[in-house]
């Protein structure tokens, strides 16, 4: 007899008659009742089985996303460490080019400081000039008008000196 019992070996199954032997009928309907219950259980045993095996279906489906995001988890890592190196050499780049760019602007700021610094030694001397030559002017005006002034005096002497001698002589 195989090791697994099935509802219909079980039901079908024959016994040799023997005197004083069991009641035939109620040996029957025992059988009858084992078969019953070996099928219900057979059945259940086999949706049990159906079950697990959908289950099991699912596990591998789960274990298939888990993967799967465990894979995408780790691109993205890669990706964000990738973009982050990028973004922080791009900043880097940026900084050196604000530097270089703010060294120039110095320099230009500086040659134009030593330009306008030359333009106003420059123009001092271009003042101290033109003041000199208007306080030369200036001299020489004075002295023009003192000598003016003086000729007057000696013009309005000789006048004076004029009318007296007509005065003297008439």
């Amino acid at each position: 007899m195989s090791e697994r019992l099935f509802a219909m070996d079980v039901e079908k199954r024959e016994f040799a008659r023997k005197m004083r032997g069991y009641d035939v009928d109620e040996v029957r309907a025992f059988l009858r009742a084992a078969a019953d219950e070996i099928g219900r259980l057979n059945l259940e045993n086999q949706t049990v089985r159906d079950e697990i095996g959908a289950l099991n279906a699912r596990l591998d489906e789960f274990r298939e996303r888990e993967r799967a995001l465990q894979d995408t988890l780790v691109t993205a890592q890669k990706i964000s460490g990738e973009m982050k190196e990028k973004s922080q050499k791009e900043s880097d780049l940026l900084i050196r080019e604000a530097r270089l760019k703010a060294e120039r602007i110095l320099e230009q700021a500086q040659d134009q400081l030593h330009l306008i610094e030359n333009e106003i030694g420059r123009l001092r001397l271009e003042k101290d000039a033109f003041e000199n030559r208007l306080r030369s002017l200036i001299d020489e005006h004075l002295a023009l008008l003192d000598l003016r002034k003086q000729e007057r005096g000696d013009l309005d002497n000789l006048r004076f000196l004029r009318r007296r001698s007509t005065n003297e002589v008439g």
